[in-house]
């Protein structure tokens, strides 16, 4: 994965969508393996970078909005982690509310170093 990032950033992208798609991860549990996490290799994606990294797919809603402790601060809330199944509103109704405390979380962290930074931090 981080050899695909630096790839990618060679090629000229602005930032890494670190992702592992639905399919994918319910292959690997329908063989009787562990379910894969982006942030599995989250923290090597972002180490082996200079751009901006994000994280997407398979994440709860409290790991998306700790995604900025391993260095990535480009938090993704997908339609599961913030909708009811079956209408565009939150299960208790106030999509506002949680979008709020979902923001409120994720900019505690404050500016997030990315790439060269992030690697010389040591607290993330």
């Amino acid at each position: 994965m981080a050899g695909a990032a630096r790839m990618l950033e060679d090629l000229g992208c602005d930032f890494i969508v670190h992702h592992i798609g639905y399919d994918e991860r319910r292959g690997i549990a329908a063989r009787g393996e562990r379910m894969p996490s982006p942030l599995d290799q989250l923290r090597e994606v972002v180490e082996a970078v200079d751009i901006p990294v994000q994280a997407v797919g398979g994440l709860t809603l409290e790991q998306a909005v700790r995604c900025p402790e391993y260095g990535a601060p480009l938090v993704v809330l997908g339609a599961p982690l913030t909708i009811d199944a079956d209408a565009f509103r939150t299960a208790d109704g106030d999509l506002e509310s949680s979008l709020r405390l979902i923001c409120e979380k994720v900019h505690s962290y404050g500016d997030v170093p990315t790439g060269k930074l992030a690697r010389n931090r040591k607290d993330i």
